[in-house]
């Protein structure tokens, strides 16, 4: 497990990975650097983005209340039916409102989700997906994303 994981996380230095990690500023209202992905290469509606993935790890209750405030890489999984953690280069995926992707898994036994575009994504243009209704707070009221800023 430990070295498919590993595996995953370096994928996406993957020459033909079309995506790079930066560091962001773009959420200074939380005080910490943050990380997003960032399209090298033109993405057409309908791609799967193979490099981009990640593995569900679920977490109990407790683990759940240990990492509270600590980690955006939390999310629950519809499919679980729990919290897990998310791991992987798609963990960087940033949300937005109105996001260029999806979540897609295609591999329920192995914990796999990856990534679909689902409108056109420019060059240099951040990968983004839709994490729930309220994962920023009710209706996410306090989401911070690019859409809900303009």
């Amino acid at each position: 497990m430990t070295f498919r994981h590993t595996k995953k996380y370096l994928s996406m230095y993957h020459v033909k990975a079309g995506f790079q990690l930066i560091e962001t500023d773009r959420y200074k209202v939380t005080g910490k650097k943050e990380c997003c992905l960032i399209a090298t290469k033109e993405w057409n509606k309908g791609d799967l983005i193979k490099y981009c993935s990640g593995v569900l790890c679920p977490i109990t209750s407790e683990e759940l209340k240990k990492l509270e405030g600590e980690d955006f890489s939390i999310m629950f999984s519809a499919v679980l039916k729990c919290n897990a953690l998310f791991l992987g280069p798609g963990r960087f995926v940033n949300h937005d409102c109105q996001p260029n992707c999806e979540f897609v898994s295609y591999n329920r036994a192995s914990m796999i989700v990856n990534f679909r575009v689902i409108r056109d994504i420019k060059l240099g243009e951040e990968l983004t997906v839709f994490y729930s209704d309220s994962y920023f707070g009710i209706n996410n009221c306090d989401c911070l994303c690019e859409s809900c800023e303009k």
